[in-house]
């Protein structure tokens, strides 16, 4: 029998840690907790960390058996395996489902909170250029083609 399913086991357990953090973190951005985004990022970061760790432990394992192509291993030789396996698989297709899932919500999850964050940068580039006077329709051309705001005599700083 193959070794994978406390690898499966432990990726469920990571993506659901996951999935929380990330609704910690929009929870964060709502709240403008910018101690709270970092730490929540840098836990983020560990566990994806780890995930990719266990993802090239299972690859290893399937060439290792020769399940799936040693030079370019895919998901879908894996899958295409396991759908001709016995019932004695059946706790590792559950689990891989699981992860699936798991997995799409993550992305689901994640999507938003960078539509958040992005909301939140233009708004608050927005509220600088304001208080150094600068406006929307105020800018020029810089040398390499990008833009850049005049600034007026009449910023909020001056007021």
């Amino acid at each position: 029998m193959i070794p994978i399913t406390p690898i499966f086991v432990r990726s469920k357990e990571i993506l659901k840690e996951l999935s929380s953090l990330l609704d910690k973190e929009r929870l964060a951005y709502g709240a403008l907790d910018s101690d709270a985004i970092i730490n929540l990022s840098e836990q983020k970061q560990t566990l994806l960390d780890e995930m990719n760790l266990l993802n090239e432990k299972r690859i290893n394992i399937l060439i290792k058996f020769d399940i799936v192509d040693r030079k370019q291993p895919t998901e879908e030789e894996f899958k295409s395996w396991l759908a001709l396996q016995d019932s004695s698989m059946d706790e590792v297709r559950l689990l891989m489902q699981e992860c699936e899932t798991l997995l799409q919500s993550c992305k689901v999850k994640n999507n938003t909170n960078a539509r958040v964050l992005n909301t939140l940068q233009k708004r608050n580039k927005h509220l600088f250029e304001l208080l150094q006077g600068h406006s929307s329709k105020n800018k020029v051309y810089t040398a390499r083609g990008s833009t850049r705001p005049i600034s007026s005599k009449h910023t909020l700083g001056r007021a």
